[in-house]
């Protein structure tokens, strides 16, 4: 459970000095954090957060996987998105659980650097990566509930459309899916026991209680709002912490030294350059041509 690594504090993005310093990481990943971009790259990224672009990017430079926000739509189709409202960040307008995806799949994202950076399904993702089943893919579901609108019914039609996908590409074992809301993962749960589940939450005692008791797979906290002896506590019961809002280098720093199994981050050059595993010079090459 324990493994002693030799981690290289890094002063700078592009020229980096290494300060050799030891830590001793002590989680159930077998002594390994796993690495992940908050929504590809991260929100300081050239890229969008979400498009394509910045998510295969961010796997290319190596990392384990990727967070992605994601939202279904009236036809069950999984769309990569964070806002409620379209037209926060795209071309389009309106709210995606309202509209079919044949209503959306030619929005393009807003970006002040790139024309055409397309609005895209999880399932477009998925086809554009060569081996989908080398990552893990946390989705951060957006399970916002219309006015009027009954939840249990919308978190069926959320769940079943989610766990279909998912199957449909065989990635039971490669996605992890984060919500604040108890009776959604619980929806989850009952179609797919392989999916791990992680209870979205910034109160550790209550939701380290949450994930006890319907057997959650761990807790997704923001880095601050989570200390070392509480990571420990989670590890003695055998669940997982991932922790999110890393976005200086100091910040990722000072997650790695908490010893979570997984940590989302703004800023994954960095976050993989401690662990000596940054590929560089590889970033997002595929077609974006529908």
């Amino acid at each position: 459970m324990k493994k002693s690594l030799i981690i290289f504090f890094l002063i700078g993005c592009i020229s980096c000095t290494k300060d050799p310093a030891v830590f001793t990481i002590d989680n159930l990943n077998n002594g390994e954090i796993g690495c992940f971009g908050h929504g590809g790259m991260g929100s300081k990224s050239i890229y969008p957060i979400n498009s394509i672009e910045s998510l295969q990017s961010c796997i290319n430079r190596g990392a384990d996987g990727t967070e992605l926000d994601v939202q279904v739509t009236k036809d069950s189709v999984l769309v990569i998105f964070h806002n409620e409202q379209l037209a926060s960040g795209t071309s389009c307008s309106g709210i995606i659980r309202d509209l079919n995806w044949s209503d959306i799949d030619d929005c393009t994202m807003k970006s002040n650097l790139f024309k055409h950076l397309e609005l895209v399904s999880f399932d477009e993702f998925i086809q554009k990566l060569p081996n989908p089943k080398d990552y893990i893919f946390t989705l951060d579901c957006k399970s916002r509930v219309g006015s009027g609108e009954d939840p249990e019914v919308y978190y069926k039609l959320f769940a079943k459309s989610l766990v279909n996908t998912v199957q449909r590409y065989d990635l039971d074992e490669n996605v992890f899916v984060e919500n604040p809301d108890i009776r959604f993962l619980n929806e989850i749960k009952y179609l797919n026991g392989d999916i791990k589940l992680f209870f979205l939450i910034d109160d550790f005692d209550y939701g380290l209680q949450v994930v006890k008791t319907h057997n959650f797979y761990g807790l997704s906290m923001f880095f601050m709002d989570a200390n070392t002896e509480q990571i420990k506590t989670a590890h003695s019961q055998n669940k997982r912490v991932t922790l999110y809002g890393v976005s200086t280098d100091k910040e990722n720093y000072a997650a790695v030294e908490k010893s979570p199994d997984y940590i989302q981050t703004d800023n994954i050059v960095y976050l993989l350059k401690i662990f000596n595993r940054y590929t560089k010079g590889k970033g997002y090459y595929y077609s974006m041509t529908k």
